[in-house]
């Protein structure tokens, strides 16, 4: 190991002759990013004790070996994206966590100069991707600078020959605003970068969510003319945009209502096995919840589906619980999750790029998809998943409340739900009860929480009311609130009020913020151990991002408020890894540091 004492712990695999040699002989082809997921996995699988591979152990090293190998080969598949008749690749490449900033690059205090290295981290995983097959970014105006990097990166490549215009579909959304010209200036911020690329292939209204939203973008709510869309339909007509649609992070209804005018040429939304995000148990009006309805909807009326974040609103998946794990191995709940949703009608599924081994498991999806034999030797390991993980959820909170919990209850936009995201918090509840999925209840949670404090019972005007309504066009709804004495009116129809109540009560003690473990959760036997983690190195702009910290990051010129990129820690716990591997490594290791 060199001087000094190791800074990580010795893999539990590295002591194993025939495991440490199938690593060791692997490590010269494997990134150091790599090298770190195939060590946790495999030291997951040697501790679940559930290799139900006829080689063991040794087979399932051998099958992550070669999922970071098939990677460098793989064409992602392609689908006919609705309407626009693109042939869409099935996975996206995400634009919102390889940014330098959040902060807008339009102000003053924006960065005048990209940090080289987040930049050419940006270029390595656009490379990576395009190698792969995966032609289609997506960013926003509303993600910093990200549009300006990726137009950066995308007309330096077509400028140098490396690749031509036509190679990509560039996909960026301007969020609706209340005045035509506000909405057109916005745009024109964005233009200011796409305008080096000629045209946008996508173009969305980014967080059409509400009724607010869609006033804006409909003043004529009747005729569906007047608003923001008639902006849209002239910067076609320019030749500045080619397809317009709609991204939403709303509820059913509201989604429905805009897939329903047949103006859009494709849909952003969430739908995933774990929920649909803040859709997630809301009446769909069709006698279901969530967005399944929604996407079958859109394919009908031969739309573009496009699933936002389905590894991180989708379960953080990169992060999977004991649990979830096991019901979907011999699959990772990665590649169940994308199986799932290309079954289900999804055409692509975007992943939130960081890095570029993020593409690894979703390519390694990719390739069964695609695969001739997929119906044959893949699609019953999903089928089997998916049964698990249903007889888990039954198991833990009973068929009886999956039928009746969200009937008649109101969203979180309707006024007599006082803002309270009821079924939103019954699906952080149902999530950490049967699947253990804590850490992901309570990042979710905070979101809520958040809302929470902008909002006064005691301002009851109902203007005040419809102006924080209209402001949840990202993250609507509250968190349950102690002080409510009568639920009845705010749980609408719902025919099992007091259970519904004592859920959201459990819900809040387990998922509220706070300096110490929640007792109530430590006094529980719920399992909410994690069985990996796929996160090598803090993604740019940083993993805690506030709003105090973008300021900071922006008026220091970098020096303080953002993280990011490999740490020299990093860097020395890759070696240290790697030399457990090698031919002549101990193996047995007395120095104890840092779990892998």
């Amino acid at each position: 190991m060199g001087s000094g004492a190791s800074s990580l712990e010795r893999p539990a695999i590295a002591n194993e002759p025939e495991l440490k040699d199938l690593v060791g002989k692997a490590t010269e082809s494997l990134s150091d990013d790599q090298l770190f997921k195939l060590v946790r996995q495999m030291n997951w699988h040697k501790r679940s004790f559930l290799c139900t591979h006829e080689g063991g152990l040794s087979e399932v090293c051998s099958g992550l070996i070669k999922l970071c190998s098939d990677v460098k080969t793989t064409k992602v598949p392609t689908k006919r994206f609705g309407r626009t008749e693109i042939q869409m690749p099935i996975v996206t490449c995400g634009g919102m966590r390889l940014q330098q900033t959040w902060m807008p690059d339009n102000l003053p205090i924006s960065p005048k100069k990209i940090n080289a290295t987040c930049q050419n981290n940006l270029v390595e995983c656009v490379r990576m991707s395009l190698s792969l097959g995966i032609n289609h970014f997506e960013t926003a105006r509303f993600y910093g600078t990200s549009e300006l990097q990726f137009v950066d990166a995308i007309s330096s490549m077509i400028a140098s020959g490396e690749i031509k215009r036509e190679d990509v579909i560039i996909q960026t959304k301007v969020t609706p605003a209340a005045t035509n010209e506000e909405f057109r200036k916005t745009f024109e911020l964005s233009w200011r970068h796409m305008s080096k690329l000629g045209y946008i292939d996508l173009f969305s209204f980014h967080g059409a969510s509400t009724d607010v939203t869609f006033k804006r973008i409909f003043k004529d709510e009747e005729a569906l003319t007047d608003g923001n869309y008639e902006v849209a339909l002239e910067l076609q007509r320019e030749g500045k945009i080619k397809w317009i649609g709609f991204s939403t992070h709303g509820t059913p209804k509201p989604i429905k209502r805009m897939i329903k005018t047949e103006k859009f040429d494709y849909v952003n939304l969430h739908y995933h096995y774990f929920g649909s995000y803040h859709a997630s148990y809301y009446e769909d009006g069709e006698g279901g919840f969530g967005n399944k309805a929604n996407v079958e909807l859109a394919n009908s009326l031969d739309m573009g589906v496009f699933i936002i974040s389905p590894f991180d609103k989708g379960g953080a998946l990169y992060r999977p619980t004991e649990i979830v794990a096991q019901c979907c191995n011999p699959l990772s709940p990665m590649t169940f999750q994308s199986l799932f949703l290309w079954n289900e009608g999804a055409h692509t599924i975007s992943i939130g790029i960081a890095k570029p081994s993020d593409f690894d498991e979703v390519v390694h999806a990719a390739g069964l998809y695609g695969d001739p034999e997929y119906e044959t030797l893949t699609l019953p390991k999903v089928n089997l998943a998916k049964d698990n993980l249903d007889a888990t959820m039954s198991a833990a909170v009973g068929e009886d409340w999956l039928r009746e919990f969200w009937r008649g209850v109101p969203s979180m936009l309707e006024e007599e739900s006082a803002g309270i995201a009821v079924c939103h918090i019954l699906w952080l509840w149902g999530l950490v009860k049967a699947f253990g999925m804590v850490t992901f209840a309570q990042e979710r949670y905070k979101s809520l929480e958040g809302a929470s404090k902008k909002w006064s019972d005691k301002k009851a005007l109902k203007d005040y009311k419809a102006a924080v309504v209209a402001g949840w066009a990202f993250n609507p709804g509250r968190a349950f609130e102690p002080s409510v004495s009568e639920w009845s009116p705010i749980l609408g129809s719902c025919t099992i009020k007091g259970k519904v109540v004592e859920a959201m009560e459990e819900a809040h003690s387990w998922l509220k913020s706070s300096k110490k473990p929640s007792p109530a959760l430590s006094d529980s036997d719920l399992n909410c151990e994690e069985a990996y983690s796929l996160v090598t190195w803090e993604s740019f702009p940083g993993d805690s991002v506030t709003v105090g910290g973008v300021v900071l990051q922006n008026v220091s010129g970098g020096l303080v408020g953002a993280g990011g990129g490999k740490s020299p820690k990093h860097r020395k716990q890759s070696q240290e890894l790697r030399e457990f591997f090698s031919p002549d490594g101990k193996m047995a290791e007395e120095e104890k540091g840092q779990g892998v």
